[in-house]
């Protein structure tokens, strides 16, 4: 018996040869090491084919059904040919190591050092035969267009065209986001996530488009990864899973008129802020019962409003726009994509040195003070930036007085930045209640800031009166004293007065609901409050702290 086929025992197996041409192992993930796909070489009289085998599929001899002309002979000839294939791979690990195959995107460090899976293409200096899952295949880095000096001039110029103070920052959490896995590695608590915010028309969408997600969908030009608002979470947290080291979107998250909707809104912001800093395992779909691992994806959010815990505020790094962004060119997103790439280009080969530095000097910040959320984000986003243009400096693109006078601006617009996020948590601590109102009413009296007298008639000149245990407030002076403590703005004295009645320190008429009465004749309607009782709500509430020593309603028979 004579012709092309693979022969086993003196029988002929099949009309067709097979050789192994190249290997893959996986370089990252649950299956790190093993093998993950075999490219096999087969040829017939009819022609030649090559096909590409997932490792744990290459038994079940599969890709006979896409070549009609390849004959297996007989059925039970499926077990030999199968043992045949397994013997000639194994005689191909022996002689080759094979390629790598990549189910993650951003950095891995490997033997020959340190590279970067910018979704279908790797960045780094060492060559690498490298394959990528079908997840990250889809994703696109445009290489740089110049020479790296070049296109990291091109970028600076584009960033100071389109107002820089609020590009710069927008561009370098684009750079913090690639160095990520380094930061988190260095045992730095990264949490943040770029909030961008401001009314509708005025480009925040835009300016994450041009110089934050500058990763396409394929080969299209389309922005990657990138989440309408209104879209399920389903749709965010694949993007999230799949995007180690690399920028994901939640864009427009607007203001409503209803206010279930914007409650809803609220909570997905929340949601997605918490979820994008805590690093944590992530679930796709509901039902599911695996939890894949968080990718450390960089989040960039879009929003008509600001958050409003202060949890989520201090996850965030706040870009607020406050007018039109102006100056943006058509390829303004090209540019900066080409000099993210330049600049992992110069990186990588220097990864172990810088990741030491970085530990040295954050070792060195925190020596001596601690780094709250919101100021460790600062402080990588500042680093990050640094580098960039230690990388513009070190090619050409400017020289050592223009780094230290762009380092001088990156700081000033952080600080700025960092105060207007402080107004903000400002804001949210204003409106939290930290104090009952028995208590603060207990605190206003013995520091002095109710004005308090022992004549009645002082009551219509805005006094408190006080005789004995019995304390007459007007509704009027409740209201000013309340409604300027936290949590309390725009408080009315309905409220206030049931508040005094559930604490029970409220003196009522028994043929009277309302919760003020007439001390005497002719006088309003006041607040009739018994110190004693006021004293012991204001003790049970904070054991006596926040109090001078002598706290008795004997304190006050001075008045």
């Amino acid at each position: 018996m004579s012709g092309m086929g693979i022969y086993r025992d003196g029988k002929r197996l099949c009309n067709f040869e097979v050789a192994v041409a190249q290997i893959y192992r996986w370089a990252d993930g649950p299956n790190c090491g093993a093998l993950a796909f075999i490219d096999l070489h087969l040829r017939s009289d009819a022609g030649c084919y090559q096909e590409r085998v997932p490792a744990e599929c290459i038994g079940k001899l599969e890709f006979l059904k896409r070549h009609p002309d390849l004959c297996l002979y007989q059925r039970r000839y499926r077990d030999s040919l199968s043992a045949c294939l397994s013997e000639r791979l194994s005689e191909y690990l022996q002689r080759n190591t094979g390629g790598l195959a990549f189910c993650q995107t951003g950095l891995h460090r490997l033997e020959k050092g340190a590279v970067f899976v910018a979704g279908n293409r790797v960045i780094g200096g060492c060559e690498v035969d490298a394959i990528f899952s079908q997840d990250i295949a889809r994703l696109h880095l445009e290489p740089a267009r110049y020479e790296s000096g070049r296109q990291a001039e091109e970028l600076l110029e584009r960033l100071q065209a389109n107002d820089p103070f609020v590009t710069t920052p927008v561009f370098a959490f684009g750079i913090l986001t690639a160095l990520q896995s380094l930061v988190l590695e260095c045992g730095i608590p990264l949490a943040s996530v770029l909030y961008i915010s401001g009314r509708s028309g005025l480009g925040k969408t835009e300016t994450v488009k041009r110089f934050f997600a500058v990763y396409d969908q394929d080969n299209t030009g389309r922005p990657a990864l990138i989440t309408e608002a209104g879209s399920t979470m389903a749709g965010f947290r694949e993007n999230l899973r799949a995007a180690r080291d690399l920028p994901v979107v939640l864009d427009d998250l607007c203001l409503s008129t209803g206010k279930d909707s914007q409650r809803k809104r609220l909570q997905t912001g929340a949601q997605v802020i918490r979820e994008a800093s805590n690093k944590g395992a992530v679930r796709t779909k509901a039902g599911e019962h695996g939890m894949f691992p968080s990718t450390e994806a960089g989040v960039a959010i879009t929003a008509e409003f600001d958050m409003q815990t202060v949890s989520d505020v201090t996850r965030c790094i706040i870009v607020s726009l406050d007018h039109p962004m102006k100056g943006g060119r058509t390829d303004d997103r090209i540019i900066a994509a080409g000099a993210l790439s330049a600049f992992l280009e110069w990186f990588l080969p220097r990864y172990e040195q810088e990741a030491q530095l970085l530990r040295e000097r954050y070792q060195a910040t925190t020596e001596n003070k601690r780094l709250d959320r919101l100021a460790t984000g600062q402080f990588c986003l500042q680093w990050a930036f640094e580098r960039f243009m230690r990388f513009a400096v070190e090619t050409g693109a400017t020289d050592e007085t223009c780094y230290k006078e762009t380092i001088r601006f990156f700081d000033r617009t952080l600080k700025i930045w960092n105060k207007k996020q402080k107004q903000i948590l400002d804001r949210i601590e204003s409106a939290i209640i930290k104090e009952s109102i028995p208590c603060l009413l207990w605190k206003g009296i013995q520091k002095k800031i109710i004005p308090v007298h022992q004549k009645l008639k002082k009551l219509e000149e805005g006094y408190a009166v006080i005789r004995g245990q019995d304390l007459f407030l007007p509704p009027g002076v409740a209201e000013w004293f309340i409604s300027v403590q936290n949590g309390y703005r725009g408080i009315n004295r309905n409220r206030i007065g049931r508040a005094l009645k559930l604490a029970g320190v409220l003196v009522t008429h028994e043929s009277d609901k309302a919760n003020t009465v007439k001390p005497a004749q002719g006088f309003h309607r006041v607040y009739h409050i018994r110190l004693d009782q006021l004293e012991k709500a204001a003790l049970f509430e904070t054991g006596g702290n926040g109090f001078e020593s002598s706290t008795s309603a004997s304190t006050f028979r001075g008045f």
